[in-house]
């Protein structure tokens, strides 16, 4: 074997430009599959950071009404029927449940907004991650004031780090998050991430505040309508994920029963929490590696071809070792070693461009693919690179090495011997190979950009220019009662409106494609529906002036007026044109009355005149069609959660920011602003999984395009080069250049032809795969097959002209002079 290596590596160096050729080609081939793998491997391969992570589950409740609000499959639960699932399930050893929640630091200086995660007591044991030191929570702590030690806070690693400068003896000390004392009582290890697909928490509370009560109503701990939380589960040993979810299907259906007016229309699901995780981001992933995967194989094709056109030149040599003695099986085991040298050089300069390639993915990577910042060259993915290379080498080394192996030693040792028939049609199967595999790639490429470009240019409903916007979150203790809210709203967006450049400003909630829903139900007055039975839809939350500072037309009626629609006055809302269709067709729903299950108290809210409908408005995603829509003015619903919106006349509107935080601080220093940025940010990360997508198949698509030029012009070359005496008769019997010209351009096209065919044969089938992440697009559109099919006849075209120029100047006696 080593002696193979020497005359391996002496046989390259004398070729160097066949090698660096070779080499080059297998360097972008493995490198990008590397630099792929690396971010299917963290993202889809790699186990989550937990003891058994295979145990663990997604819990949630799954609303029967999707349809109708464009909900998701899994989403969130009640308190109530939580701690029911809890107790009664025989599937889970654990189950506890987390939200997200932002609270203000207000020990010193000035108000400091922090991520938080609101969770049960069991929550760390569910995850069986043990505190670096101190402690985690106690079951204890769910209840009302946190129990008897009071509320409990524990601390990730990060912000331990920053806020207490690492220091040990933190556990007792006293922080205060809105205006209530808790108390440290642990801080997390390093690698503790959870949730891991969203920012960094800072650290974690119990639910213990949503126990207590500030104005005597039912807490929300207690009411079962009110859906705002994720669940988390551990299996029991010997259950599966399948027995698990029939369980809770089977305890929600008897929830169901038992309280027909909340739970009539939601079930309960239980999924991997991986499958969770990832969602619809496997297929996009899955698709862009298939793509690295074909470039690899259309760059193995060239290599195999070069192989075998370098094998016609040493099939004297090969010969020469058979008649001394060397078996068929040597000869192929030396050929082989030349190959996987050849692959492993591949490999290694694979593995440099890789360490860049995989950098520059990360910083294309949206923000919505989990454990983004886990994605890196680790052991696993240099093992795939070393499998890689190895199997490329096999794969375009095996048939060369078979072939030349297969030698006729009198013809091989004549003088004139020329290359075979045989190696001729392997180099016209591994072009038709690449074209076909070329053309995948083109068609999945454009179809992609096509659907980026359409959903790039869908109309959210409104007007995202020149908005900035920013989330606010007043704390329960300092405004414990509705009017406190209010009264702090409308201080707020006098001083705002007051600013110079400030064209309008108004509250919201949710603010559309943040990500976040509200949905309730409803009754409508002249066709009420029994308890439990009544229509769901989105509802909004919005400050008068919104709509006109959003650029939402109006279509009919009028919009919110805050002298009007006072807290104490006619309660009042907004629908949008597709609710009116839906709802009211052939009707005029103006003056009609309706009552939105939606309530600051736990008693059903009050009967609301519907005094304007408005345009619809994109509020879950870009891709998703309009959905029925009501507005509920926050002068008569005043939340303590919102999000500000402030239209500017500049063109960038972030310049307002610091004229925004002084606003704020001028009526509470102790209320920080949070996520403040251009709302067009928004919409560049609704667009920013189907860009990646688009993107890197595009760059995938253009290097499979320029390997296959090369390899039909280095087949036509070759072609040109074996057949010069046979082009010096023809030509000297009275052939043309231009007779010439189309013996060579259309055998080349023959080629190419082929490949088409066999490539749209594969296209039916792969395209297919891409249904889910295209929109407005056919997956098997006639447009863009034909315009990929032209390209590759002109590209396939161009390779071959060249040669056939070369071809057609050959002068007849020069050619025939040639041995």
């Amino acid at each position: 074997m080593l002696a193979d290596l020497r005359y391996a590596f002496r046989q390259l160096w004398k070729e160097p430009r066949f090698t660096i050729v070779a080499v080059l080609a297998l360097a972008i081939g493995i490198g990008a599959n590397t630099a792929i793998f690396s971010v299917v491997n963290a993202v889809l391969l790699k186990p989550l950071p937990f003891p058994q992570p295979n145990k663990l589950m997604a819990v949630g409740s799954i609303d029967n009404r999707a349809s109708q609000t464009g909900d998701g499959d899994l989403n969130s639960m009640s308190y109530p029927d939580f701690f029911d699932f809890r107790s009664q399930n025989k599937s889970f050893e654990n189950l506890a449940l987390y939200r997200s929640e932002s609270l203000t630091l207000t020990n010193e200086g000035a108000a400091e907004s922090l991520r938080a995660q609101k969770v049960t007591g069991n929550f760390f044991d569910v995850l069986g991650i043990p505190p670096l030191f101190g402690r985690t929570f106690q079951r204890a702590e769910e209840k009302p004031g946190g129990g008897p030690n009071g509320y409990t806070a524990v601390l990730s690693h990060s912000f331990w780090q920053a806020r207490f400068k690492s220091d040990p003896q933190v556990i007792g000390r006293s922080i205060t998050f809105d205006g209530r004392p808790h108390t440290i009582v642990g801080v997390m290890p390093a690698r503790f991430r959870f949730p891991i697909d969203s920012e960094a928490v800072d650290l974690f509370v119990t639910i213990a505040r949503d126990a207590n009560s500030i104005d005597g109503s039912k807490p929300e701990t207690e009411q079962r309508g009110s859906h705002s939380l994720q669940g988390v589960g551990r299996l029991k040993p010997g259950v599966t994920s399948a027995q698990a979810d029939a369980e809770l299907t089977a305890l929600a259906g008897a929830l169901a029963q038992k309280y027909p007016e909340s739970n009539t229309h939601f079930g309960a699901r239980a999924v991997s929490l991986r499958e969770y995780l990832v969602g619809d981001i496997a297929r996009g992933l899955y698709v862009l590696f298939s793509a690295v995967a074909c470039v690899l194989l259309i760059a193995s094709a060239n290599v195999a071809n070069l192989l075998l056109a370098r094998a016609t030149v040493r099939q004297k040599e090969i010969a020469l070792r058979a008649a001394l003695g060397a078996s068929r099986r040597r000869v192929v085991r030396q050929l082989l070693t030349e190959s996987l040298l050849l692959a492993g050089l591949g490999g290694l300069g694979g593995l440099i461009l890789a360490a860049w390639g995989t950098d520059w993915l990360v910083s294309l990577v949206p923000e919505s693919i989990p454990r983004a910042e886990t994605i890196h060259l680790d052991g696993w993915v240099l093992a795939f690179t070393v499998l890689a290379s190895l199997g490329t080498g096999i794969l375009f080394g095996l048939a060369p090495a078979w072939q030349t192996s297969r030698l006729d030693l009198r013809t091989a040792l004549n003088e004139n011997a020329r290359g075979s028939t045989g190696r001729h049609r392997l180099r016209s199967a591994l072009v038709v190979t690449e074209v076909a595999l070329a053309l995948l790639l083109l068609t999945g490429a454009g179809l992609l950009l096509q659907s980026f470009a359409r959903l790039s240019q869908v109309n959210p409903g409104l007007q995202p220019d020149h908005l900035l916007t920013a989330a606010i979150s007043l704390s329960d203790a300092a405004y414990p009662k509705p009017e406190n809210s209010a009264r702090f709203q409308e201080q707020l967006l006098a001083r705002i409106r007051a600013l110079p450049g400030v064209r309008g400003a108004s509250t919201v909630l949710p603010l559309p494609l943040s990500g976040s829903n509200m949905t309730t139900s409803f009754d409508l007055e002249e066709r009420p529906k029994p308890e439990g039975q009544q229509d769901a839809a989105p509802v909004r939350v919005a400050g008068d002036n919104y709509i006109q500072t959003m650029g939402v037309p109006l279509l009919r009626g009028r919009l919110f007026d805050p002298q009007i629609d006072r807290f104490d006055g006619r309660q009042v809302m907004i629908i949008n044109e597709r609710f009116a269709q839906k709802y009211f067709p052939g009707e005029d729903p103006l003056g009609k009355r309706m009552r939105p299950g939606f309530s600051l108290t736990d008693k059903d809210g009050p009967m609301r005149e519907i005094v304007g409908i408005v345009g619809n408005v994109k509020h879950q995603s870009l891709r998703t069609d309009f959905t029925p829509e009501m507005y509920i003015p926050s002068s008569q619903f005043p939340l303590n959660t919102f999000s500000l919106v402030v239209r500017t006349a500049t063109s960038q509107p972030e310049g307002s920011t610091a004229a925004l935080r002084d606003a704020v601080a001028q009526i509470d220093p102790g209320v920080p602003l949070r996520r403040v940025g251009p709302y067009a940010e928004y919409l560049g990360l609704a667009l920013a999984r189907p860009r990646f997508n688009a993107l890197l198949l595009s760059i995938f698509a253009g290097v499979a395009l320029l390997l296959t030029a090369i390899g039909i012009y280095g087949v036509m070359a070759y072609s040109v080069a074996q057949r010069r005496q046979e082009i010096g008769i023809r030509m000297a019997l009275g052939a043309q250049k231009s007779d010439v010209l189309r013996l060579i351009v259309g055998g080349g096209m023959q080629l190419a032809a082929l490949g088409v065919v066999v490539g749209l044969l594969g296209a039916y089938a792969l395209t297919r795969l891409l249904g889910s992440l295209l929109y407005g697009v056919g997956s098997f559109d006639g447009v863009t097959l034909g315009a990929v099919a032209l390209l590759l006849a002109a590209i396939a075209l161009l390779a071959c002209w060249f040669p056939a120029r070369r071809a057609a100047a050959v002068h007849p006696l020069t050619a025939l002079r040639e041995p």
